[in-house]
């Protein structure tokens, strides 16, 4: 039976019964404090991050960093490459602007001054077919959406900066990608802040050879200076713009263009090497924090890669290295789908029991406290920050929230006052699934309460 405070929430958000499950299980090894529907198949989105971000861990180690290539395929006559410079990406998931800013000055370091040939983007470390093969829901300027790659260069996304001057707005991008102008079509509206940075519409335009970012919409004078981030471009376009801009920077000349290819000669000479100064644990906690989709599928991926020599990395390989250390953990389960990793999918599946046990095993791993830690705490920080503030239950749970149009969930461990541990989990799916926070929350104090 539910709790009272429960059973009131879902019965108010007008939940089905057989729309939901939860699993409350000690880690203490005492019986389960709460089952329902604890066996049923759910889709839970962005808490199967919990999985792909534990399996990494445990496959690859907290410790694991990773390395990004420039290499020389050409000749070197003074401070000029006649030739191509090769970008052979390692698989960064945050390999941002300060990162390629850094990249770019030791390049300098060596004297180079020009490049008289193209950026040639070596991604052979994954296989993950054509960017056009996958548009979860239609809007490509999400960066929630941005898929994967081994040359991923700041998320692929960009910080649109709009600022309200005279009669107009004024628009930059950061960080900057040269050679990619702005179309602004945006009318600057008078009053008081209706109509924000986010609400604008931030499309791609021009050909693929001349690329343009298309910003209009409405915005309030009242808003001020306001930013919002978005992907823009594709792939390659992305990578010349951000490449460039750093290059020129740091006092380059480069005037040709990024192309890419399936695979380079690995024993190319390098000349400069970049390596993340994040580790996987610190990659693992912006990834639960935060919740972010790219990042958790360039770890996925990255399993793959390491696991198998000499193969790239594919999804499906992915996938059953993540299979196979879920079989010798005594974790794999009949019901579970995994799909990219992230969550950000309608194919993914787990049941609360079995994500539970997830959750119960890497309590009593030697990954136990990097895992942790990388999950939002409530009423502090990540996507529980605004939750449950002020309340006895602040600070003594950490829990990992997914959404996605008709699912909501919370996977994570909760500190009850008795001082017990429990692992927490509670998958809705269904038409009403957004309205389903309070019984969430009714959830975890019950359980803080009477744990």
């Amino acid at each position: 039976m539910l709790p009272a405070p429960v059973a009131e929430a879902i019965r108010v958000a007008a939940i089905a019964p057989g729309e939901f499950g939860i699993a409350v299980v000690a880690l203490d090894g005492r019986a389960p404090l709460l089952a329902h529907n604890a066996e049923q198949s759910f889709n839970p989105a962005s808490t199967m991050k919990l999985v792909t971000t534990y399996a990494a861990l445990s496959l690859l180690g907290a410790d694991y960093r990773w390395n990004t290539a420039l290499a020389m395929r050409g000749r070197l006559e003074g401070d000029v490459l006649n030739g191509d410079l090769v970008l052979r990406g390692g698989g960064d998931p945050k390999l941002v602007i300060e990162d390629m800013t850094e990249l770019v000055g030791r390049l300098r370091g060596t004297g180079l001054r020009e490049i008289r040939g193209n950026l040639v983007i070596d991604d052979s470390l994954y296989e993950i077919g054509d960017e056009s093969y996958e548009k979860f829901d239609g809007d490509p300027s999400q960066p929630y959406n941005v898929r994967p790659n081994a040359a991923l260069m700041n998320f692929k996304a960009t910080k649109v900066v709009v600022r309200p001057e005279g009669a107009a707005v004024s628009l930059t991008l950061d960080p900057p990608l040269a050679g990619v102008p702005l179309v602004n079509e945006v009318k600057l509206v008078r009053g008081a802040c209706r109509f924000g940075a986010p609400g604008l519409a931030i499309r791609d335009a021009g050909p693929e050879d001349r690329p343009s970012i298309r910003i209009g919409g409405a915005y309030s004078a009242g808003c001020g200076e306001q930013a919002t981030m978005a992907a823009v471009l594709n792939h390659r376009q992305f990578i010349q713009g951000f490449f460039l801009a750093a290059w020129q920077a740091a006092g380059g000349t480069w005037t040709g263009r990024a192309t890419l290819e399936r695979r380079t000669d690995p024993l190319l000479p390098v000349m400069a090497q970049w390596t993340s100064p994040r580790t996987l644990g610190d990659v693992v906690r912006d990834i639960n924090k935060f919740s972010n989709n790219v990042m958790a599928r360039q770890v996925m991926l990255q399993t793959s890669s390491e696991l198998t020599a000499r193969q790239p990395a594919t999804l499906e390989r992915a996938r059953r290295a993540v299979f196979g250390w879920l079989e010798r953990r005594g974790l794999r389960s009949p019901e579970l789908v995994i799909d990219n990793g992230s969550g950000l999918s309608r194919q993914e599946r787990i049941s609360p029991a079995s994500l539970a046990k997830v959750l119960a095993d890497a309590d009593r791993s030697d990954q136990a406290a990097v895992f942790l830690e990388s999950l939002p705490v409530v009423g502090v920080d990540g996507t529980m920050k605004a939750r449950m503030r002020g309340e006895p239950i602040e600070g003594r749970a950490r829990i990992k929230t997914g959404s996605l149009n008709d699912v909501r969930s919370i996977a994570g461990y909760v500190d009850a006052a008795s001082g017990r541990r429990y692992a927490v989990v509670m998958l809705v799916n269904g038409p009403r699934a957004a309205g389903s926070s309070a019984a969430q929350d009714a959830l975890l104090r019950w359980v803080f309460a009477n744990g």
